[in-house]
């Protein structure tokens, strides 16, 4: 069986009066909603708000502000770096299906996600070299 025929046995079936068939599962728009995309979406928005509480929040020493920053930063690196690995696994099978410029667009964004990934690691590893850098001693 020839990569074409694979990609054809794997296009989703039209029904005879060319209505597709419904889709299944809980959806927002046309993203599917699974267990994984929803702990990541939690975790990335709770990430984002630790970070937002940790810089804009301030107790009366400010003694944790730089190590809360530098969780913050990263909790959402790598929530980042997993979205970003799994849109490589979106962009593989996007091209077996001969989906050429849905695997360029996924590539481009998971990019964009893995470059985003980095910087927030290499923000919480600055923060964190901060806090050890700053300690009395």
């Amino acid at each position: 069986m020839s990569r074409n025929q694979r990609a054809k046995a794997r296009a989703p079936r039209i029904r005879a009066e060319g209505v597709p068939p419904p889709v299944r599962g809980p959806h927002i728009g046309p993203l599917r909603l699974t267990p994984l995309r929803v702990t990541l979406g939690i975790a990335l928005a709770g990430g984002v708000a630790f970070l937002a509480w940790s810089v804009f929040v301030r107790d009366a020493n400010q003694a944790y502000q730089v190590p809360m920053m530098a969780t913050g930063f990263a909790v959402c690196g790598i929530v980042l770096a997993i979205v970003a690995i799994l849109s490589l696994g979106k962009v593989v099978s996007a091209g077996r299906e001969g989906r050429d410029g849905t695997a360029v667009l996924i590539a481009l964004v998971g990019g964009l996600i893995a470059a985003t990934a980095m910087l927030l690691l290499a923000g919480a590893v600055v923060m964190s070299l901060i806090w050890t850098g700053t300690k009395a001693g």
